[in-house]
């Protein structure tokens, strides 16, 4: 293996431990938030954790049952139709898997005041496959937010869909 090679390689390894930790780190705080520790989940939880084509962490917790997806939680990159670019963390809990491992969850936000004035509003989006052994989920996310400022100007942004594998 030459040089360039190992370098590119070390790179993508480093990323993907730097999303893996980031995600777990985040997700664990926001999973657990103030609860004490015995109140955290018992049993077997699956937990799948990647890194999405537009190089962002991903995560899903499977239920000990293997029948719910607790938490889904992703980092999306939108781009706006003004040339502003900006990432979000964006999250689904409680997803049912069906019997041949297909999920989806859509949500639809309706226009929600900003501070300072104006709008906001959105659709958000995913789809995915769970493998049988459930120790693999791949799919597509997306979101698409829209905001009317005070001054009657509008801007439409859209992460454009997001594909994702993560596994075990």
């Amino acid at each position: 293996m030459n040089a360039r090679r190992r370098t590119g390689h070390a790179r993508w390894w480093l990323r993907l431990a730097l999303a893996s930790g980031l995600t777990a780190g985040a997700l664990a705080t926001m999973a657990l938030g103030s609860v004490p520790a015995q109140a955290a989940p018992m049993g077997p939880t699956t937990v799948l954790v990647g890194v999405t084509t537009q190089s962002y962490p991903s995560f899903f917790r499977i239920s000990p049952n293997g029948r719910t997806v607790k938490a889904s939680v992703i980092a999306l990159g939108l781009t706006c139709a003004s040339g502003a670019t900006f990432a979000v963390p964006d999250e689904f809990t409680h997803v049912r898997i069906g019997p041949t491992g297909h999920l989806a969850a859509e949500f639809s936000l309706p226009p929600t005041a900003m501070s300072g004035g104006g709008t906001y509003s959105g659709t958000d989006s995913m789809s995915a496959k769970l493998n049988r052994r459930r120790t693999q989920v791949s799919g597509v996310w997306q979101l698409q937010l829209f905001f009317t400022f005070p001054d009657g100007t509008t801007d439409q942004c859209d992460s454009g869909p997001v594909h994702f594998t993560d596994t075990r």
